[in-house]
């Protein structure tokens, strides 16, 4: 359950759904006593005070997890700011001290991490995963990351990183052997 109609209860609704949950949205005037029956985790984005102890109260009653958002005193859990590039995350807390210090280092790690590593962590995976029986694996996995492949996934050099993963990995580890797809970079 959302209950809220500005960006961050939108944004929540959005990490809920690719996560795989089922998510109502509801406006903040339009949230009725039993709205969060039935629901196992609930955001707010409010600050309305009296919505918002009503909203602590019937998280309470019915065990619902409930975060308001920019408000950690009414918060049964408290969500990290989240940079996601596939299989790589990495997870900003603050323990609810400031939640804006948490996202400003998610913009800037969002910025130095960009969309390149998605298909960059993908290759690492699915070597290892190649590899698995092989006394070799840890050693070509970790000369990968010495290599320059994130240089050439960021670049989109297909023919260049088939040519250094057989180098390094042999000759079954090719992007289309491995089924990555550079199209996310």
């Amino acid at each position: 359950m959302i209950v809220g109609d500005d960006e961050a209860a939108a944004a929540k609704a959005r990490a809920c759904r690719a996560a795989g949950a089922a998510v109502r949205m509801i406006a903040p005037e339009e949230y009725r006593p039993g709205d969060l029956a039935g629901a196992f985790l609930a955001y707010a984005s409010t600050r309305d005070p009296g919505l918002i102890r009503r909203l602590v109260d019937e998280a309470e009653r019915e065990r619902v997890l409930l975060n308001v958002v920019d408000v950690p005193e009414a918060c049964s859990f408290l969500s990290a700011a989240i940079v996601d590039r596939g299989e790589l995350k990495i997870a900003i807390g603050t323990g609810g001290a400031s939640p804006g210090l948490a996202a400003r280092l998610r913009r800037e790690l969002e910025r130095r991490i960009g969309p390149e590593y998605r298909p960059f962590v993908a290759i690492l995976g699915a070597v290892r995963a190649a590899l698995a029986r092989e006394p070799t694996r840890a050693d070509a996995v970790t000369a990968l990351l010495g290599s320059p492949l994130l240089d050439l996934v960021q670049k989109g050099r297909r023919d260049e990183i088939d040519d250094l993963l057989a180098r390094m990995a042999g000759d079954r580890c090719t992007l289309d052997r491995l089924g990555v797809d550079l199209g996310s970079a």
